[in-house]
């Protein structure tokens, strides 16, 4: 059984995912609005919109849940863990053509950041991240129920993505979900 995360850890690991949930959010509605100008991507540009509103739902549960102690306060403002996963999100954000990138969202992001979802829950303790817990079982049955989505046709530039996303630390830097000195 895992010892908890401390509040502190709490509040860097929900400051980085709020940062993620809002930055992935801005960058599928951007996709969409941009699929949704070709009527042959109407299909593709309603699957990223749907997500993207997903992925702002849970910023917004999320929020919930930062702590909002004054000792807290560097952690307030929702922000990367790393500079490298901003740059990295940024690269896979310019990535062209609707379908790739619904791709991407569908089996790239989806299962990194339900992946994150999954180590909190086997990371927090219940007689101290209860709030945390529920909230994270939550919004990863909420995103395997868009990862049971039907796949579409495979593109490189997901296997592209799903690179530049592992080689910046994941969508959330794994020190955060498990931090240094754990089992």
């Amino acid at each position: 059984m895992s010892r908890g995360y401390s509040v502190a850890q709490t509040a860097r690991l929900v400051c980085a995912l709020r940062w993620a949930c809002g930055r992935l959010a801005e960058m599928l509605d951007a996709w969409a609005a941009q699929a949704a100008s070709d009527p042959e991507h109407a299909e593709a540009a309603a699957a990223v919109s749907e997500l993207s509103r997903r992925l702002a739902s849970q910023r917004a549960t999320l929020d919930g849940l930062q702590p909002d102690s004054e000792l807290m306060a560097p952690w307030r403002q929702a922000a990367p863990a790393d500079p490298v996963l901003a740059e990295a999100l940024d690269g896979i954000a310019a990535l062209e053509g609707s379908l790739e990138r619904l791709d991407i969202a569908r089996n790239v992001l989806v299962p990194q950041l339900a992946h994150v979802y999954g180590e909190m829950l086997e990371h927090a303790a219940p007689h101290c991240d209860a709030a945390l817990a529920s909230a994270a079982r939550a919004l990863r049955q909420d995103l395997d129920r868009e990862a049971a989505s039907a796949r579409v046709a495979p593109f490189g530039a997901a296997e592209a993505a799903d690179r530049a996303l592992t080689a910046a630390g994941g969508i959330v830097e794994p020190s955060l979900l498990r931090p240094e000195g754990w089992p």
